[in-house]
């Protein structure tokens, strides 16, 4: 039997058929009652889907492609999607929104096997939407108890940085964020100070900041206070290379001890030292979490469900003069040789 056999003894429309079967829409007392006999008399079976066919494609949405983490991170996955034959779809949110849930639709039209995400929002109403979407969604870098994610423990790298600066005898500390006092790597930090009877005063602390308030801050905290900082912590590494090059010319830049986070070449050019994300492991663990998810291996193991967040332990890389080494670079062909 088929649906238009149970439409035609019933004496409905297939469409009132189809209503039944997937409880959708409105169907009057008679006509529903009508066709669930029908079903029941000749057993009917609703059709299973028929399976997605694999496109071996997968979408990759950031928040800041010119976050030079976020390319490291990029370059990883891409390099593991050719290893298994597959390709790789990028998206730039700009840290908008709007504009990840419009990626995420073009995902969906572009019919992807799976989305590595790094969300501009983790709160549960940008976060929960995800579970129902028609393939696997990975948010890498951070991580929700809602959705499969990896990323790294950010209040043990705040942790790091403050335990670094107590060993140090550092006593004015403060920290410069490109974000709300809201993050894990401020908590971390701002927690452990505390429970060390250091104090984090208001006044030492910046975020967000704006060009225009980072070097007023530097002024009246650094350049012009009888007792000025003696270490600061940034939230990431463009951050302490802002704040690096306004003390580099100053007669305090090597009396103010900067650490940033994300230990990305920007930290390792400038020399100064900066909290390590193990990006490299992120990026080979979230694609084996894509596979497993693609095969519902994620979902339970041993009867019980597993975790959907995973965290990486982070390092804290010790600095004081740049680190990069010169390296041999391919030649970039502009323009095919004419003679």
């Amino acid at each position: 039997m088929t649906i238009r056999d149970i439409a035609k003894y019933s004496g409905v429309s297939i469409a009132t058929v189809s209503r039944v079967i997937n409880n959708n829409g409105k169907v009057s007392d008679a006509a529903r009652h009508s066709v669930e006999a029908a079903i029941a008399k000749f057993n009917y079976q609703k059709p299973e889907p028929k399976k997605k066919k694999a496109t071996k494609l997968f979408g990759v949405i950031v928040r800041n492609m010119s976050n030079p983490f976020f390319a490291k991170l990029i370059d990883v996955l891409e390099e593991e999607a050719y290893k298994h034959g597959r390709s790789i779809l990028l998206f730039n949110s700009r840290n908008n929104l709007k504009l990840e849930q419009t990626f995420l639709e073009e995902c969906k039209h572009h019919n992807v096997d799976g989305v590595f995400l790094i969300p501009r929002s983790l709160r549960d109403q940008h976060i929960r939407p995800l579970q129902n979407a028609s393939f696997p969604i990975i948010l890498l870098t951070v991580t929700s108890p809602l959705c499969l994610s990896i990323g790294t423990h950010h209040k043990h790298g705040g942790n790091l940085v403050a335990q670094h600066f107590i060993k140090q005898g550092h006593q004015r500390i403060g920290f410069i964020g490109s974000t709300s006092q809201q993050s894990d790597r401020f908590i971390g930090f701002k927690n452990t100070l505390l429970s060390k009877n250091r104090a984090l005063n208001a006044e030492y602390i910046l975020t967000p900041y704006t060009t225009e308030s980072l070097k007023n801050f530097v002024q009246e905290q650094i350049l012009d206070s009888v007792t000025p900082l003696e270490a600061i912590f940034c939230s990431d590494d463009i951050s302490a290379s802002h704040l690096y090059s306004l003390l580099t010319n100053t007669n305090m830049g090597k009396l103010v001890e900067v650490v940033g986070f994300d230990d990305t070449f920007i930290a390792q050019s400038f020399g100064f030292s900066s909290v390590h994300q193990p990006m490299h492991q992120i990026a080979l663990r979230g694609f084996e979490l894509m596979l497993d998810a693609l095969k519902g291996e994620y979902i339970e193991q041993n009867g019980a469900k597993k975790s959907l967040e995973h965290l990486l332990e982070p390092t804290l890389v010790l600095r004081s003069s740049p680190m990069i080494t010169l390296q041999d670079r391919p030649n970039e062909i502009l323009k095919e040789e004419t003679e």
